[in-house]
Formats: structure tokens, C-alpha cells, sequence
């Protein structure tokens, strides 16, 4: 995890370089105490984490991240207590008060490098290999292993609090992420939730009942919240000879 210092103070740059200097998955690239040399520097570089002071003459370190098109994570290092809500409203990872201790900044840095796994697990997992929709595949992390699954063989998506089982042709695969999570990584045309705790895949349902849908002989829910927006997908595929629909 790579990152870069902005603060005014040389006293306070060197602190947070003493205390990184300890913490061997992070990488200090530069600092800098001029916001605008540190904004040319980000035209041109990617960094994970950037730390933040807040004010320092030219540009305060909450107007900083907005002249950014794609900012890194912000773990905010201040004096003031009074910009701790701004911070906040900007998705902040960390908001730290000077002076910095170290166990308060390597809990700052590690809520940072939870966020940078997470994002890259997603991001990993939304990747096609291919644009034919047959042959397109994610990328599921399960444990310390990642799983290649093909989009095609999933059949429906089952939550359990943050863990989240794909059921596949091939088995089920079990995987840390929150439902609301894999829906930003299935394709939205392919699959849809039908329930709090369950994502289905449309070429794979069976049956449409009542109050569930049948796939491989496992009736799933559909609850009250998601049956009328279902049902209308469901009426309209039907209308172009689509899907096998009942009504019972």
C-alpha cells in the first residue's frame, strides 16, 4: 500500500514518517508541504493513501480531494477537532488528531488497507474475460483463494449476514461480500434479487409461483418487497417467448 504525506508542518511530516517507518505493508512515497506540489505530483501518479492536513495556506486539505478526479483514500491529520463532519461527507477513511499516536494511526492505516482489499476484490471480480456473455467469467474471492466462475453457471446467489454462497453448476462457492455487493458485480440483464437474501439467475429459473421460483428443485423466496418489479421482468420476457412462467 503505497502512500504520500501533505501537511505544512515539518515537524508533523516527520512524526507520521517516524510511525510509518514501523509498519512494513506500507509504502511512504514523498511528502510534501505545498497542497499544489502535491496535486501536480497526483496528475501524474497513483497512490492508495493519502494523509491529509486540513489547514495549510493555499488549499485547505478539505478542499484538496475535490480537484481530484479520482481520489485515493483520505485519512485526515489535524489539529482541529471542528472539520471532523466535513471529513466525514468526503468518505473519509480516518479523521486523526495531532498529536498522532501510533496506535491510532495503525488503526487508521489498517481500516485504510481493509478498504483497498475489498475494492479490489470487487473490482477483480467485475472483470470480463470475454464480451460474449457464454463465455464471460468473474472473479470471486473465497478465503485466500480467488475462483473463476463462468457468469453462465451461476444459478442463484444465497446471503448469510456478510457471507454470500454462489450456487454454480459445478458446486457452491463461498465467499465473504454483502448481497447489495454482488449485485454490482453480476450483469444486471442476467440475474435479479427476488429477496433480502437471494439473487437469482433468469435463465436458470424453472417455475415462477406465487410467493417463490423453482431452480434445481429448491423453491426461493420471493418476498413482497421485490415480487411486483420481478414479476413485470418476468411478463415481459414471457411476451417475447423468453421463460417458462406459472402463476399458481
Amino acid at each position: 500500500m503505497n502512500c504520500i504525506i501533505i501537511d505544512d508542518e515539518p515537524a508533523a511530516i516527520d512524526v507520521l514518517k517516524f510511525h510509518l517507518s514501523s509498519i512494513p505493508f506500507i509504502d511512504l512515497e514523498k511528502t510534501f508541504r505545498d497542497p499544489l506540489d502535491a496535486l501536480e505530483h497526483l496528475q501524474k501518479h497513483t497512490v492508495d493513501v493519502i494523509f491529509l492536513d486540513i489547514n495549510m495556506p493555499k488549499l485547505s486539505g478539505i478542499s484538496f480531494p475535490k480537484f481530484l478526479q479520482n481520489p485515493p483514500l483520505i485519512i485526515f491529520t489535524t489539529a482541529y477537532s471542528e472539520y471532523a463532519l466535513e471529513s466525514y461527507e468526503l468518505k473519509a477513511v480516518d479523521y486523526l488528531l495531532k498529536p498522532i499516536e501510533f496506535n491510532r494511526l495503525l488503526q487508521a492505516v489498517m481500516k485504510a488497507q481493509q478498504l483497498l482489499e475489498k475494492n479490489s476484490s470487487i473490482k477483480t471480480s467485475s472483470t470480463e474475460i470475454s464480451n460474449d456473455v457464454g463465455q464471460q467469467t468473474i472473479f470471486i474471492k473465497s478465503g485466500s483463494e480467488f475462483h473463476q466462475l463462468y457468469v453462465q453457471d451461476i444459478k442463484y446467489v444465497e446471503s448469510d449476514g456478510n457471507y454470500v454462497t454462489f450456487h454454480t453448476s459445478k458446486g457452491p462457492v463461498l465467499a465473504r461480500y454483502k448481497i447489495s455487493e454482488v449485485l454490482e458485480i453480476l450483469p444486471k440483464k442476467l440475474f435479479i434479487r427476488i429477496h433480502r437474501s437471494y439473487i437469482v439467475a433468469l435463465k436458470h429459473i424453472e417455475t415462477v409461483k406465487k410467493h417463490c421460483v423453482v431452480i434445481d428443485a429448491k423453491e426461493i423466496p420471493i418476498s413482497s418487497n421485490y415480487r411486483e418489479g420481478f414479476l413485470a421482468i418476468i411478463h415481459e420476457i414471457s411476451k417475447k417467448g423468453g421463460a417458462k412462467s406459472k402463476d399458481e
